[in-house]
């Protein structure tokens, strides 16, 4: 039985691709990467592999996809997305996976025409070039649009049972999905948080300030963040759960109320008694109080005092 990986994103599109091969007796192992930037595998996408199966594994590549963001040789999307530089490396990685695995090509959901930056015909076959992927890569739902691949020349599979699907209607696919008995329809897997403004403007200050990494990313996901100095940083908990998991931070200096609930505030970086007094006041702000008493907490020592809540003004001169 021939082997093949896949590129599995969670959504519609991989799934069905790895469908469409699996159909035709070829054994599917379904690779999620973690940039950072996209969701973990959930329950739903084990029990889907479990239903039509197929395996799929995790594998992060946070680490490495930090330097690719910092210089991406084929630029950023409209926000900061580097898709195709992101697409080169992801298939970079699913070569070096493919010996561990046996596998003699790579599968994607990729839909002609869906996708400006990565899914032109020509940007496709940039992609397989700078991948050192040639004729490796087969893309199911497109593939009679495609010049044949590889495992189709070979007679791995066979191109007539493939499919012409091209442009950003879903409607083929969804049409395809109910054929599978696929009942609940995956949402399409963008969701790349480097293509949401606001959570870019974040990322940019984590550039600026060169302090890019994997924890400073997680942190990202958590509250609300304020640069206070060139070399300093407070994040604001929004709710209990944001405010349990900044204190489980290593690093820093923890503030919040006394004597009612409120916000968590960690201030990380190099800070003075002012960042720390900035700090306290944004404490204050979102705890809807004129003033209050803050408890300062740096590792085992504890400190309190009153602050005033800082004003609107300042707070947006703060906020990112």
């Amino acid at each position: 039985m021939p082997k093949a990986i896949a590129l599995y994103s969670g959504g519609l599109d991989s799934i069905l691709a790895i469908l469409a091969v699996k159909k035709q007796g070829v054994e599917v192992i379904g690779l999620k990467f973690l940039t950072g930037f996209v969701s973990k595998l959930k329950e739903e996408d084990y029990v889907t592999a479990e239903k039509f199966g197929f395996k799929i594994e995790q594998i992060d590549i946070r680490e490495k996809f930090i330097e690719i963001l910092k210089h991406p040789l084929h630029g950023y999307g409209k926000n900061l997305n580097p898709c195709i530089d992101c697409r080169i490396f992801m298939l970079k990685e699913a070569k070096k996976i493919m010996k561990k695995y046996e596998t003699e090509f790579i599968i994607t959901g990729e839909v002609l025409g869906q996708r400006i930056m990565t899914q032109k015909y020509e940007i496709m076959r940039l992609i397989e070039k700078e991948a050192g992927l040639e004729s490796l890569i087969l893309r199911p739902l497109s593939a009679k649009l495609l010049p044949p691949s590889l495992p189709e020349i070979k007679g791995l599979v066979k191109r007539e049972l493939l499919y012409d699907f091209q442009g950003r209607s879903r409607k083929p696919q969804i049409k395809l999905a109910m054929d599978y008995g696929i009942q609940k329809i995956p949402q399409p897997a963008g969701g790349c948080l480097l293509t949401d403004p606001l959570f870019c403007k974040k990322v940019n200050d984590l550039i600026v300030h060169n302090e890019l990494s994997v924890k400073n990313v997680e942190l990202l996901k958590l509250g609300r963040h304020f640069r206070i100095s060139e070399k300093c940083k407070a994040i604001a908990g929004r709710n209990e759960e944001e405010n349990e998991t900044l204190l489980k931070n290593t690093e820093g200096v923890f503030l919040y109320p006394e004597d009612f609930k409120g916000p968590v505030v960690l201030l990380i970086g190099e800070f003075s008694e002012k960042e720390i007094q900035i700090a306290a006041s944004i404490c204050v702000y979102y705890s809807k109080r004129k003033n209050s008493n803050v408890i300062i907490k740096k590792g085992i020592n504890e400190d309190k005092k009153i602050f005033n809540a800082i004003s609107e003004q300042e707070i947006v001169k703060y906020r990112i």
